[in-house]
């Protein structure tokens, strides 16, 4: 009676070691959160835990050498990655020098695609040739090395970096780790963590904003080339364009002038407000080029989005000054920031005697004001006179 109760002791123990060697240090995708990924993995007490990492907003950009030194200099990667129960021992390991970013489809061998996993990998040549399987026999080039084949017996194989297993497949073999704590952060981890976020989108904002500075730069520099000048004149283009200038201008007084972090104030559709001047940037619309100052915002119904009623300013073919026209926001941009202070006999005043400064400094100071919009242009006509 012992020795079967024996036997099936040691057969329950060999069936929990397969389940825990398939099923553990195998990180999968998290679609619903809360991070990126998630991998289940036994902590110091030898409890099997899930731990979550990966920022879902950002991309992995390990293939970048300056923004992979970058991020292990920040999270102390190469000092101590800390133990595989926490979450930055994933997020290193993901962004280790040299792991493979991009794995080719073409030309791959068992030996090459061990680092996946052997059994994984020798699972899906099964799936992939169905009847036509057979394994490999040593001395063929798909028979894999014998370091690889004692990590793959051991369940010591290393995590590649790029391949995911699918949790529901991982629950098939093992559903116990659906009941798996999940590991907490500490209040100080998630302030670190929060930090190294806000690092990595400053970088990522740098770069973005250069690549933008350059490109600008290269048209600029090329305006003596009489085809980038006719390149220019597309009407498709000026569309473009205006838009661009209108989320750099937002992006600009939002950088340099707000005080407090509002989610509104860099929404993904251009702000706008009453009394702003808006162009019609739909060349598909009846009143294509139609420009304005905006006089009422409207809500439509059931959450479809607003309209703009705006007063237009300019005459052409299919709309005359004075007339009222209301367009969908995505219809419009911004023709100027907070251009409603124009109407102001002041205004006008000032800039026929002070030119264009005067209205640069306008548009830098309105947007950082608070109040209406005339007591915005007397707060900053007040400043700019004390300036000058």
């Amino acid at each position: 009676m012992k020795t079967k109760e024996l036997e099936i002791d040691i057969s329950s123990n060999i069936i929990a070691a397969d389940k825990e060697k398939k099923t553990l240090n195998k990180p999968f995708r998290t679609p619903d959160g809360p991070k990126k990924f998630s991998v289940y993995v036994k902590n110091e007490k030898g409890n099997v835990v899930k731990v979550n990492f990966g920022d879902p907003n950002m991309e992995i950009k390990r293939d970048d050498p300056a923004r992979r030194k970058s991020f292990r200099a920040r999270h102390g990667c190469d000092k101590d990655a800390g133990p595989k129960w926490k979450a930055k021992y994933w997020s290193c390991y993901q962004w280790r020098a040299g792991a493979p970013v991009k794995a080719s489809q073409e030309g791959l061998t068992l030996e090459t695609e061990a680092g996946k996993g052997l059994w994984y990998n020798i699972q899906k040549k099964k799936e992939r040739m169905g009847k036509n399987y057979k394994p490999a026999k040593p001395g063929q080039k798909d028979y894999p090395k014998q370091d690889a084949l004692k990590k793959a017996q051991a369940g010591e194989e290393d995590w590649d970096g790029i391949t995911f297993w699918e949790q529901v497949e991982l629950l098939k073999i093992w559903p116990e780790l659906a009941k798996a704590e999940e590991m907490m952060e500490s209040e100080d981890e998630m302030e670190s963590e929060m930090e190294d976020y806000k690092n990595e989108y400053l970088e990522m904002s740098i770069g973005s904003i250069n690549s933008i500075k350059t490109h600008a730069e290269n048209i600029l520099s090329a305006l003596n080339d009489e085809k980038v000048k006719e390149n220019l004149t597309e009407p498709f283009l000026q569309a473009k364009i205006a838009i661009t200038e209108d989320y750099m201008i937002m992006i600009h007084n939002y950088v340099m002038f707000a005080e407090e972090v509002d989610a509104n104030y860099m929404s993904s559709e251009p702000m706008f407000m009453v009394g702003q001047k808006v162009r019609n940037t739909n060349k598909s619309c009846y009143h294509y080029g139609s420009e304005g100052i905006v006089k009422e915002i409207k809500d439509l119904p059931n959450q479809m989005g607003k309209v703009i009623s705006y007063e237009v300013t300019n005459e052409g073919p299919t709309y005359k000054k004075g007339e009222v026209l209301t367009k969908t926001m995505d219809q419009l941009s911004c023709a100027q920031v907070y251009a409603s202070y124009e109407e102001e006999e002041e205004y006008k005043s000032m800039y026929e005697t002070e030119g264009q400064n005067f209205k640069d400094f306008l548009q830098k100071c309105i947007p950082s004001q608070q109040g209406t919009d005339k007591e915005k242009f007397q707060t900053c006509l007040l400043q700019y006179k004390k300036n000058k």
